[in-house]
């Protein structure tokens, strides 16, 4: 049997070009295909996005709301514990006297369920708070915000993202300890809710039990108080400052409360 083994070039590349012009033909259609469903699919949104975007346009004239005071101020966390400060104190400019205070020691007294120190701290004598920035220490470190009432006083050292100096809270602790023999709470109020470091993990646990110290987070603290604060409070300027500045913790501190929400996912 014989095979015609002879080449013809001409057919070959004719059969070659058949070849590619029907791949380009079939991936043109295919994109076509996939061009128009991406079309159809996204359509829609891209008109419901352009409405949003000039609905948006036109109610930001009235209500502003990129607009946000804490954020224009770039806090750091000596002007976040001023604000703290500020709003605790009843003689501040907030203009709401006790009202802000209360809240923050009632919403205290939650943490300190079936503690020693729930009790004291409910017979503090309101009326009679002082509340002071920067404390000095007998060490001269300074406690960032220091709230003393009658017979009891509670300390803040505020970390929104810096960590412990060395030993910072068990020296706060043993300055809390001997300020006049009084109670005392020393509360670490970091702002991812991280766990203190400075003091040893024995007399944390100790404290806990006691009441007398806790370790919260600008999330499950700081910001349930200040929601608080503004449904309480009874001035709308002040209002809206409360209101930013809980939005300006949901859009600075996402992270802790992505965390909280895979936490309980598992549990």
């Amino acid at each position: 049997m014989e095979v015609n083994m002879e080449y013809n070039p001409e057919s070959y590349y004719k059969s070659l070009d058949r070849f590619f012009q029907g791949l380009r033909n079939f991936y043109s259609e295919t994109q076509t295909t996939y061009e128009r469903r991406l079309t159809n699919f996204f359509q829609p949104l891209i008109f419901r996005y352009r409405v949003a975007k000039e609905i948006k346009k036109q109610t930001d004239k009235y209500l502003a709301s990129d607009f946000n005071l804490i954020e224009l101020i770039k806090p750091d966390e000596n002007r976040i514990s001023d604000l703290v400060a500020l709003l605790l104190n009843p003689k501040g400019e907030h203009g709401q006297g006790e009202t802000f205070l209360k809240e923050f020691i009632e919403y205290l007294k939650g943490f300190l369920e079936k503690t020693e120190n729930l009790k004291a701290l409910g017979q503090i004598d309101i009326s009679q708070v002082s509340v002071e920035k920067e404390f000095a220490t007998y060490e001269g470190r300074r406690i960032d915000i220091f709230v003393k009432f009658p017979g009891f006083v509670i300390g803040i050292e505020n970390k929104p993202w810096a960590g412990e100096r060395d030993r910072q809270l068990a020296d706060y602790n043993e300055f809390l300890q001997n300020f006049g023999n009084e109670n005392y709470i020393l509360i670490y109020l970091d702002g991812w809710g991280r766990e203190a470091t400075s003091m040893d993990e024995q007399t944390k646990e100790k404290l806990k039990q006691e009441g007398k110290f806790l370790e919260v987070s600008y999330n499950n603290f700081l910001k349930p108080w200040l929601i608080k604060c503004y449904k309480e409070c009874e001035a709308e300027k002040v209002r809206w400052f409360l209101k930013d500045f809980v939005n300006w913790i949901e859009d600075n501190f996402k992270e802790e409360v992505e965390n909280e929400e895979r936490k309980e996912g598992t549990d």
